[in-house]
């Protein structure tokens, strides 16, 4: 039996702190760095959920209401950000302590908070904590997705212990197993094609996205976020009743690697199972609560960043990551780059070439665009020349030349009974999405 510790408790799971174990967020306390993690992520989902209930309730619009609406959102993309930081994201995260100082007041809150703990020496005790944590997330995401497709040749992945201890040991070194793998084609032998449309907050091209594949008969597959399903449930209902496809793009659309730092795909020292399973979950659980149904059992990692044992750990729970086919080099691949805005970048693609690119792909080889993931998005920054307004016409070229558009569930099927190649997973350095 565990002995009783004097000391402050953590904020998240009451545990008791030891002084030597304790992580700051401003002037609370926290028993670890995973429990601070799901904190922030809790209060960004919080921050996000009342921004959410603000614009679908309507309110008044006259000067007051705006100026609320306004400050509710601004607290939302602090949320956000604040997160965003303390897992790394963005240049000189690295610098950024783990604590700030908010006032003289924040700072003598801080002060009681360090002389509150208890200052008894050993080991953090934080195996019931996280243990708890684990069993609280692992059973409604389990029920709540289905068995996931093996990859061609392959078997299911042992799954690890539910109960992971602190940060260093909540890691698992051996996840990278077949279920795990990086899914970024289908089957080359067959003309058909997946388009996939990341939704992470904004919805401002949705609508007419859903015109443009219903005017062609089309069917998708939209990997939407917590945040969007909460913003936008009239659009996610729409997507449903249509016949689209929907899988995990997380919770919060957080950074998971070092690779807007470094450009490598590095775990983040603060991304956990625990965290990154609670993202998965919240975005499964506000899907299920809108829809009545499950998310498919795949998911998109935001910005494109992951690893092997990033994608293992979801694969523990039933989901399978999808890239977006990349062809030969770095400049061919399906990622449209509709998210670029900025028209001076070097990556910038104006409307036609985007169009040009995806019915051009793999001219001259064997295998053209068959099996080919294509990624674009549910917003856009671009006040003119944009992307999805070229969506029929790009549809209705490819139908012509021979291919049929599928979901992403339709080609990993066609990709598990064809006999093929199977997809690769791309080098984890790659460039990424958003």
């Amino acid at each position: 039996m565990i002995g009783r510790h004097p000391g402050r408790s953590c904020q998240r799971c009451h545990e008791p702190i030891r002084w030597n174990a304790v992580r700051l967020v401003g002037s609370r306390t926290f028993c670890g760095e995973t429990c601070a993690t799901l904190w922030l992520s809790d209060a960004a989902a919080r921050a996000a959920w009342n921004r959410a209930l603000r614009e679908i309730d309507g309110g008044s619009r006259n000067l007051a209401g705006r100026v609320r609406l306004t400050w509710i959102a601004w607290r939302a993309a602090k949320a956000q950000r604040r997160l965003d930081r303390h897992l790394g994201a963005g240049p000189g995260a690295r610098n950024l302590p783990w604590f700030w100082l908010p006032s003289p007041q924040g700072t003598t809150a801080l002060l009681l908070a360090l002389a509150a703990c208890g200052i008894t020496g050993g080991p953090a005790r934080e195996t019931r904590a996280t243990a708890r944590a684990a069993a609280t997330l692992l059973p409604p995401l389990q029920s709540a997705v289905s068995t996931p497709l093996p990859v061609v040749g392959s078997t299911e992945p042992q799954h690890m212990s539910a109960a992971p201890g602190r940060h260093a040991s909540a890691r698992s070194r051996s996840t990278a197993g077949p279920a795990a793998d990086d899914i970024i084609r289908g089957d080359l032998s067959v003309r058909e094609v997946a388009f996939t449309f990341d939704g992470g907050a904004d919805a401002n091209a949705a609508g007419e996205i859903l015109d443009g594949l219903r005017a062609r008969n089309v069917r998708a597959t939209m990997f939407l976020t917590g945040q969007f399903i909460r913003l936008h449930p009239d659009l996610v209902r729409r997507m449903v009743a249509e016949g689209h496809e929907v899988g995990n793009h997380l919770d919060a659309h957080p950074h998971l690697t070092t690779y807007e730092r470094d450009r490598r795909q590095q775990t983040l020292p603060a991304v956990t199972r625990e965290f990154l399973v609670d993202q998965l979950r919240r975005a499964e659980e506000n899907f299920r609560a809108l829809t009545g149904q499950p998310m498919a059992p795949f998911w998109r990692a935001p910005f494109g960043e992951h690893n092997p044992e990033i994608r293992g750990w979801a694969a523990e729970v039933g989901y399978r990551h999808i890239s977006w086919t990349r062809g030969v080099g770095t400049a061919e691949d399906l990622d449209t780059r509709d998210w670029v805005a900025d028209r001076s970048s070097r990556i910038y693609r104006s409307r036609e070439e985007i169009a040009a690119r995806l019915v051009t792909f793999g001219q001259g080889r064997p295998e053209g665009l068959n099996g080919g993931i294509v990624l674009m998005h549910l917003a856009t920054h671009r006040r003119s020349d944009r992307p999805h307004e070229s969506l029929p016409g790009i549809l209705r070229t490819l139908q012509e030349q021979g291919y049929r558009v599928v979901t992403i569930s339709d080609l990993v099927r066609r990709l598990q009974d064809s006999a093929g190649p199977a997809a690769h997973a791309a080098p984890d350095e790659q460039p990424v999405g958003r």
